[in-house]
């Protein structure tokens, strides 16, 4: 999907986020950036707190990145701050990713350095403890904003019957993922690597080790998988601060020959070639869209995964994934068991994951529709 032709000198954009830590919607932003056309779109970051873990990849882009804008919670001074920025690199549109304080100093800055333009992009739907994401300092601000942008219809279903948003300032634009770099290609010198047998059924958990993302009901199900069958591998992915319980748990259920801990890694679609089952186990409220199913599904892989947030936007239950409630390990377990002793169920449902990523979830798409609505708020008088 291209976007029609563009008249005129490129968009001035600024993306304000907190920083560029590797989560969800920061990877989705790095996607953005990697897929905007420089003809039409002339992105600039600001990252109010420290750069993050992303940044290299963002200045790679040759996009202009602005940190440490924002002293502490109570630093006023980072207005005139971006203020300044908004004027000097001529911004039109002003998009925040996500909510809390750069939602307010973003939106605010750039209304009062005259952009044209104000959005803000939500990634979730209600935090972890259940509470609404939008906080009221910053719903006030929601008559000056002039599109809210939701990553799935469910989320934008959330923004105007829990958030109060107004239906026709909603976007719908959902992500999407570089299909072409989530090819399959290396499966068997990964898995060589890795030390996984040809007849080993490799699971991929990629996500930060936090409780919500729900590793404990993951190595419980492994736990009820492993008698039945023995030749299978769960590598997690990532890093985070329950590292050290997953490895009391692996210890404790007796997983250490079926678990590895793999820590945070830059080549996981490497590492999705080398896998053959993709699992998402979080809790509710805590997942929206996530980018770590769609480039699993992209690189052919089915899914287990728990029914949360807008997943079922994107997996067909039955037809690329198998969905369970959330903390439900012998739902979770059974679903396993029945990918992990089915190769051509496994094959064919990774077909159709890769056929649905291609047909509905590509950067390209994700892509084209911001530029097209960059450009439709800069164009007005």
């Amino acid at each position: 999907m291209a976007s029609p032709p563009h008249a005129g000198p490129p968009v001035g954009v600024l993306f304000v986020n907190t920083d560029l830590r590797v989560g969800g919607q920061e990877r989705v932003l790095v996607e953005v950036l990697r897929g905007l056309d420089r003809a039409r779109v002339r992105p600039v970051v600001a990252c109010l707190k420290e750069e993050g873990a992303l940044a290299p990849q963002v200045r790679a882009l040759d996009v202009p990145l602005h940190a440490r804008l924002l002293a502490g919670k109570w630093d006023v001074r980072v207005l005139p701050r971006l203020v300044a920025l908004v004027r000097r690199e001529r911004i039109a549109v002003v998009v925040t990713v996500g909510c809390g304080d750069k939602m307010f100093w973003g939106r605010l800055a750039g209304w009062l350095g005259g952009a044209k333009g104000l959005v803000c992009e939500i990634h979730k739907t209600r935090d972890a403890s259940g509470r609404r994401v939008i906080e009221p300092l910053n719903r006030l601000l929601a008559p000056m904003t002039d599109r809210f942008v939701a990553v799935a219809q469910g989320a934008a279903d959330y923004l105007a019957e829990h958030e109060g948003v107004a239906r026709a300032k909603i976007a719908v634009i959902r992500n999407g993922v570089d299909v072409d770099r989530f090819d399959g290609a290396g499966r068997a010198a990964m898995r060589a690597t890795l030390g996984l047998a040809d007849d080993e059924v490799a699971l991929l958990h990629v996500a930060v080790l936090r409780p919500e993302k729900g590793h404990a009901v993951v190595l419980r199900a492994l736990r009820r998988v492993v008698d039945s069958a023995p030749r299978v591998r769960l590598l997690l992915v990532g890093d985070g601060p329950e590292r050290a319980s997953i490895e009391r748990d692996v210890a404790a259920l007796g997983l250490g020959r079926h678990v590895a801990l793999l820590g945070q890694r830059d080549d996981v679609e490497r590492l999705l070639a080398a896998g053959d089952v993709a699992l998402l186990s979080s809790f509710d409220r805590v997942e929206t869209f996530p980018m770590a199913l769609l480039e699993a599904m992209a690189s052919g892989l089915p899914v287990v995964a728990t029914r949360v947030g807008s997943v079922a936007e994107m997996v067909d239950e039955g037809e690329s994934g198998l969905l369970v409630p959330p903390g439900d390990d012998a739902a979770f377990a059974a679903a396993l068991l029945r990918l992990s002793l089915d190769g051509m169920l496994r094959r064919r449902m990774g077909v159709r994951a890769r056929d649905r990523v291609r047909a509905d979830f590509t950067r390209q798409r994700m892509v084209a529709a911001r530029e097209t609505l960059y450009e439709a708020l800069a164009s007005r008088p």
